[in-house]
């Protein structure tokens, strides 16, 4: 078959989750059957080079929108990354130089009421929880869009953490050269912005370490606001501060050092990488449950299967993270379970083989065999299973007196 031309675009390419997605995508795209080309639509960034060293075309027009009909005339297909909203300045090209499909991959949810919106082919959210949310608030609409929005998570690449993972003897020399060999470790790894980190992860580490003496916090992507509250709570000296890095071997030596990931944003989670990041490498997860914002991280976390899900209150942080100190094999449990979810629902080379078949199907090509794809309809089941899963929180176990 001749090679389909797509185009994978977004805003700019740096570190974020949005221009890594992009990064996976072109990586796993069948070169066989694909020519990519990757485009920053306003400018580069870090992850240009990353995606090159990949053998791949970068294309960064700095604004300069005059060439983005040329390369749009060449494609097949146009793959838009970004929130939901369509700027008028990029999709007015885009409806005159229309290749023969378009798609976006919705990161936040939101809907473009213009005229553009009818250009999306396959408006592709990152969750189940975010399309619910957008469903429920399109639900007057005369057409609520509901064949062409579906879910296709964000790529997770396991192969890749999995090569990184450090040894049990690795992790044990880690914590001896960082003198963290004696201590219980909570952690939290993330980019600098305060809006991903909720300081009850603070108020609830503070609490547990109250009973834990040598519990520590370990912290990436420290900000001058969380650092701040730590002190305002007299727990600087339980923190282990190390610098936000895009290097994935560095990660996985920090992620191998902790016990328990506690993952709480200000804002939650629209997928929730660090999290599947989280769980790639075997760490069991405490998130808690923002049914008033973003909420992806409780569809990540199978709440007493891959980790737990709790209430935002500090106490309960304390008590379920007092439970797993408590319990080293249900850490273990955990962990396996949560490597074993990432690798069945997220892995990125099955992710991407399924945009390649709705890309196939949309063309008509015919491909053989047909595997299962990971593309999800919106359907009542999908809302049903939100719906538990905020009600389905953790709670310590009641033990009657004898």
């Amino acid at each position: 078959m001749k090679k389909i031309k797509i185009i994978e675009a977004g805003n700019e390419l740096g570190l974020g989750g949005t221009e890594y997605t992009i990064q996976l995508i072109s990586k796993f795209l069948n070169k066989e059957n694909f020519e990519v080309t990757v485009l920053g639509i306003k400018e580069g960034g870090a992850r240009v080079k990353l995606i090159q060293d990949l053998g791949i075309n970068v294309v960064v027009l700095n604004g300069d929108l005059t060439r983005f009909a040329a390369l749009l005339q060449g494609a097949d297909v146009f793959h838009w990354h970004g929130d939901g909203s369509l700027n008028p300045a990029v999709f007015n090209i885009v409806k005159a130089n229309k290749p023969k499909l378009v798609l976006m991959t919705n990161v936040f949810g939101l809907y473009d009421h213009s005229e553009f919106y009818d250009l999306i082919d396959y408006d592709l959210f990152i969750s189940k929880m975010i399309l619910v949310r957008r469903m429920y608030a399109d639900r007057y609409l005369k057409d609520n869009f509901a064949s062409k929005r579906k879910v296709l998570p964000y790529p997770v690449d396991v192969k890749h953490i999995n090569s990184f993972l450090p040894s049990v003897n690795q992790v044990k020399a880690f914590k001896r050269k960082n003198n963290l060999q004696d201590f219980f470790i909570v952690g939290r790894i993330g980019r600098v912005d305060n809006a991903k980190f909720d300081l009850i992860t603070l108020d609830g580490f503070a609490e547990f370490a109250k009973k834990v003496s040598n519990a520590r916090f370990l912290l990436v992507g420290a900000t001058t606001e969380i650092l701040l509250h730590a002190k305002s709570l007299d727990i600087s000296d339980k923190l282990i501060v190390f610098d936000t890095t895009p290097d994935l071997d560095k990660l996985m030596w920090y992620y191998g050092a902790i016990d328990v990931f506690l993952a709480a944003s200000k804002i939650g989670e629209s997928f929730g990488m660090v999290i599947a990041e989280a769980m790639a490498a075997g760490v069991p997860v405490v998130t808690i449950s923002t049914p008033d914002r973003d909420n992806a991280q409780i569809e990540l976390v199978d709440n007493g299967q891959t980790g737990f899900v709790v209430e935002r209150n500090k106490n309960k942080i304390a008590n379920v993270l007092a439970f797993l100190y408590e319990d080293e094999k249900i850490r273990e449990i955990l962990g396996e379970s949560a490597k074993r979810k990432v690798a069945k629902d997220y892995r990125a080379d099955k992710i991407v083989r399924s945009l390649e078949l709705l890309i196939y199907n949309h063309l008509n090509i015919p491909i053989e065999p047909r595997e299962k794809s990971l593309i999800l309809d919106y359907s009542q089941g999908m809302v049903n299973d939100y719906i538990n899963r905020c009600s389905d929180l953790w709670e310590p176990e009641i033990r009657s007196e004898s």
